[in-house]
């Protein structure tokens, strides 16, 4: 596994909580609220799934599906949540679709996710 895979995870994990702490009280947030903040417990299990430190052997065919999947529902909720909140104009809002936009390009390039839908919405909010 990758040695840049903990720190993709991490950044992952980190853009959803920030989500969840600077826009939590946003009415734009709230449908995202749970699936957010599961999403980002769940990335605990991929980190430690990439770093080796599970506490159990797990095959490395499962554990690389779990971690493709882990990071791919993470992408998907970072773009669902950067375009819901990036709709309402706010300057802050703005700006964390268009971070968390260039943090994603990188991403899919790396864990080969790129579809057509990711890539045109992360355009999308890189231009937002």
């Amino acid at each position: 596994m990758g040695s840049e895979r903990p720190g993709i995870v991490v950044a992952l994990q980190t853009a959803l909580l920030r989500a969840a702490g600077d826009f939590g009280e946003d009415e734009m947030f709230a449908p995202y609220r749970g699936r957010v903040l599961a999403t980002a417990a769940a990335l605990d299990y991929v980190l430690m799934l990439v770093t080796g430190s599970a506490g159990v052997r797990i095959p490395e065919r499962d554990a690389e599906r779990a971690i493709h999947d882990g990071i791919a529902r993470a992408v998907d909720d970072l773009i669902a949540v950067s375009a819901a909140l990036a709709e309402s104009g706010a300057p802050s809002a703005v700006a964390f679709a268009r971070t968390t936009a260039n943090t994603l390009f990188g991403v899919l390039r790396d864990e080969d996710l790129a579809t057509d839908e990711r890539s045109f919405a992360l355009i999308a909010l890189a231009n937002a």
